[in-house]
């Protein structure tokens, strides 16, 4: 048998994903007629040592997660991709000119499965699947305000109209949902309950516009946007931040809330850190860019107190399971795009993870608002985010940090 292994190898090191081009290319191998058994085990055993060894490599650098070929992104910051088990891993790919395809990869095997296809894109976190269990994804069509419960094992599709799913918002099989279009339903956030199959609004714009005189804004409340809505871990209350100004890109007009699950009374935090998430079920994180502005991220109770400095600057910031690390990246509109490890306290990165240019292959990242949105692995071993391939596509990214983190 001949096998040119320059060749291999030049592939599996440019596209950086080791594991699954050798099973690739054992797959191949494996199904031709002309290969002998003994060439099938030759061809093994060097499989092994390569697994072995680029995946040794790739501890001490990010590999391509996604297809090579493919323009993809994982959900959202501090969302996790894996299913509650970690044996497998969910994100989303683009088609031209106006598709998206929620994909599965086996994360021990590196074998990929197309779930579902739906219509319309959206750049800034695709379908954004969430695992509901095992074996079931919530993912969404932004652009036709359906969002889809898919059990990938039996195959059973639940459809529900009227809304978009945002960000980490999944407990106790509830769902938080946004509706921003007032000729369907009242504007507001909505809890999907699979339990029973019903939904219902639990904060609306009208009633947080009670509070404009405590809030301070003279912006009127026509062009009030709510989004981001969080459960905390518990799942009793529920985070949520009102966009006032009608320039999307004024963000010192942003202001963060919380409610009890029931939406039976709001309370004002105050201004609104950037991506904001809950720490844990009585305090909220994020990067500080309207008190002291330097980007930071800090802890807040939900008083809008400071408590602790958890890290250096950042933009999108991903903590891990047991609060010790941070994974975030540079300020928007940075060129060159860096992806900083930091240790929890620490204002100095403890490692570079990951670097590109703002242009690649003459696409634009910011522009094309595939955002890096870093997050860990359930056991904090490893940390997935977005950032470009050689090609200018959106590629979803793996770091290795077992070697790293505690």
């Amino acid at each position: 048998m001949s096998l040119n292994i320059k060749e291999l190898s030049k592939i599996i090191t440019v596209t950086r994903d080791p594991v699954g081009m050798v099973f690739k290319y054992t797959d191949r191998i494996f199904n031709s007629p002309k290969i002998t058994n003994k060439m099938k085990q030759t061809f093994f055993i060097i499989a092994l040592i390569f697994i072995q060894f680029f995946t040794c490599v790739a501890q001490n650098q990010p590999v391509i997660f996604s297809p090579p070929n493919a323009d993809g992104v994982i959900s959202y910051f501090q969302q996790c991709p894996e299913s509650p088990d970690g044996e497998k891993a969910a994100f989303t790919i683009f088609h031209a000119p106006d598709s998206m395809e929620v994909i599965v990869k086996i994360i021990t095997t590196g074998e990929i499965k197309s779930v579902a296809k739906v219509k319309g894109q959206h750049r800034h976190s695709g379908t954004h699947p969430v695992w509901a269990n095992n074996e079931t994804l919530i993912y969404g069509s932004p652009s036709e305000y359906e969002i889809y419960h898919h059990n990938i094992k039996t195959g059973k599709v639940k459809k529900y109209s009227g809304g978009q799913i945002s960000d980490y918002s999944q407990v106790n099989n509830k769902l938080l949902y946004i509706n921003k279009n007032i000729e369907r339903e009242k504007v507001g956030i909505y809890v999907l309950d699979f339990n029973t199959n019903n939904s219902k609004c639990v904060v609306s714009r009208d009633e947080v516009a009670l509070l404009k005189d405590e809030i301070g804004t003279q912006n009127p409340v026509e062009y009030w946007r709510l989004d981001h809505p969080y459960w905390s871990p518990d799942g009793k209350k529920i985070n949520f931040q009102i966009k006032t100004f009608k320039d999307k890109s004024l963000r010192e007009h942003d202001y963060i809330f919380y409610t009890d699950e029931f939406g039976n009374k709001i309370h004002f935090i105050g201004l609104k850190p950037m991506h904001v998430q809950w720490w844990d079920n009585n305090s909220v994180f994020g990067q500080d860019w309207q008190d002291k502005r330097d980007y930071y991220m800090r802890r807040y109770d939900l008083k809008g107190n400071m408590l602790e400095e958890i890290s250096g600057p950042g933009c999108h910031g991903a903590v891990s399971p047991n609060r010790k690390w941070v994974v975030t990246e540079s300020w928007y509109g940075s060129d060159p795009i860096k992806v900083f490890l930091y240790k929890k306290g620490e204002i100095e990165p403890v490692k570079l993870l990951f670097q590109q240019p703002a242009v690649v292959n003459g696409i634009k990242f910011w522009e094309v608002r595939s955002h890096i949105h870093p997050a860990f692995s359930r056991d904090g071993k490893k940390v997935y985010f977005n950032g470009q391939g050689s090609d200018g596509k959106s590629k979803v990214w793996c770091y290795d940090l077992s070697e790293i983190v505690d």
